[in-house]
């Protein structure tokens, strides 16, 4: 077949580009860049610096507070288990008592059950402790007592990171706690305020646990965690939380005969799928919902199956990057 001047000439320009971007693939497959981060983050509490003090020697704390027992488990679990694998130490909080999760027992007899299955979870998980502060299930608010008791026991722990919930979250109390948090932010080194315990130099950068709420506007998923490489351990830690995630949450949902057919739970793989099924949603959407952010921010890496996102608060210190490389292990 005879081709003109005009089409050789098309033809070859294709296919240097073809090479080059061939190349160039193959550049970036080989040698991931670094992650970018186009937002500036700014804080409502002082920056890192030597003037205040630096953080405290020993391993970087983590705390997340939930507004019941299960909610960190649910929402950070995977998150907890990467970091305590690198050494961190990660305490989980329930600011509720969760009486009024369940269906059939009594709410003193569901106090009594949450609070042992995540002593039984926090062994699991290998977490430094699980906190109940004990406020009524259903009835949080975020009162001036309420923000005292959280400020103090975050001035006790002295974490580097903090996550909690949004203040646009579906629960009345996941809603409270977050705003609780929010508030004790700056007023973490504020020393004559809550004067029985030490005011923190060094305030957290706070971090809002991932909701699929749009109102006020969707989540921005400025920290993303590859859930998936920890999931067994994951399931391991749910596991321990019986009256939720194979009673409660079953019936909520209409799905009690999911557990029966599951049995007494002995098939480890079986129950791993189970858990995986109904209360991995969230981090499969999220990596759906996220995947563009996750090119743009890992260049060159392939979108996990299972993310878990969060946003960074302006109600805390401002992350630096050093704070980004010490969270994310890069």
């Amino acid at each position: 077949m005879e081709m003109n001047r005009r089409g050789f000439l098309g033809l070859g320009k294709g296919l240097v580009a073809a090479t080059a971007t061939a190349g160039a693939m193959t550049t970036i497959a080989a040698e991931p860049q670094q992650p970018r981060r186009k937002r500036t983050f700014v804080g409502a509490c002082p920056p890192s610096s030597r003037e205040y003090g630096g953080r405290r020697p020993g391993p970087t704390r983590v705390m997340v507070i939930g507004a019941h027992p299960d909610d960190a488990d649910i929402v950070c679990g995977c998150t907890a288990v990467k970091l305590i694998e690198r050494g961190f130490s990660v305490r989980f909080v329930s600011i509720t008592d969760g009486r009024m999760g369940h269906h059939k027992l009594t709410p003193d007899e569901t106090a009594r059950t949450r609070r042992a299955e995540t002593l039984e979870a926090a062994r699991r998980f290998g977490l430094d402790g699980y906190d109940i502060y004990g406020y009524p299930d259903c009835g949080l608010y975020p009162t001036d007592e309420a923000r005292r008791l959280v400020a103090r026991k975050i001035r006790e722990y002295e974490p580097d990171f903090v996550f909690t919930h949004r203040t646009c979250d579906y629960h009345a109390d996941h809603r409270a706690t977050g705003q609780l948090v929010m508030d004790a932010g700056y007023l973490l080194g504020v020393p004559h305020w809550c004067d029985e315990v030490k005011a923190q130099r060094l305030r957290p950068v706070i971090l809002y646990m991932s909701d699929r709420f749009t109102y006020p506007r969707s989540l921005r998923p400025d920290v993303m965690i590859d859930a998936e490489p920890y999931f067994d351990k994951w399931c391991e830690g749910l596991d321990a939380q019986v009256s939720q995630f194979y009673e409660w949450l079953p019936w909520d949902r209409g799905r009690e005969d999911e557990v029966v057919a599951l049995g007494d739970r002995s098939d480890i793989s079986k129950r791993n799928e189970f858990l995986r099924k109904y209360t991995a949603g969230r981090k499969r959407r999220d990596a759906e919902r996220f995947a563009d952010a996750w090119r743009e921010q890992y260049p060159g890496r392939p979108v996990p199956n299972y993310i878990e996102a969060y946003e960074v608060s302006e109600y805390g210190r401002a992350p630096t990057e050093a704070d980004f490389k010490l969270l994310l292990g890069e």
